[in-house]
């Protein structure tokens, strides 16, 4: 590392003033506040089965918007459904249940 990188490295920045404080020193020189030390915590696992879940939330996400596409002159929206929005709702379904299925294979395959 050069030394550069090293005086980069040294220093970081205050959160209330902004300015540039050393590393090792625990008070901002400049508005004198307590610069808190941030440790990072390790990253958080997947969880098994997400797939499938995401998947089934997809497939309940484009069952209620197809039904109210559809119901949408019963319903007395105040806003008019474009016909799109159903075929999209449905290739929403589609996805999640291809989502859900391959979750669901990968799962047992592991």
């Amino acid at each position: 590392m050069s030394s550069f990188q090293q005086s980069i490295a040294s220093v970081r920045q205050c959160v209330y003033c902004g300015k540039s404080v050393p590393s090792n020193h625990p008070h901002c020189p400049h508005c004198r506040e307590v610069v808190p030390k941030v440790r990072l915590a390790p990253a958080p696992t997947a969880v098994k089965g997400g797939q499938i879940r995401r998947g089934f939330l997809y497939m309940l996400l484009g069952l209620v918007i197809h039904f109210v596409a559809l119901r949408s002159d019963s319903l007395n929206l105040p806003f008019s459904v474009n016909p799109t929005v159903t075929y999209l709702a449905t290739m929403l379904f589609l996805g999640g249940l291809g989502l859900a299925l391959y979750g669901f294979v990968s799962k047992v395959t592991a």
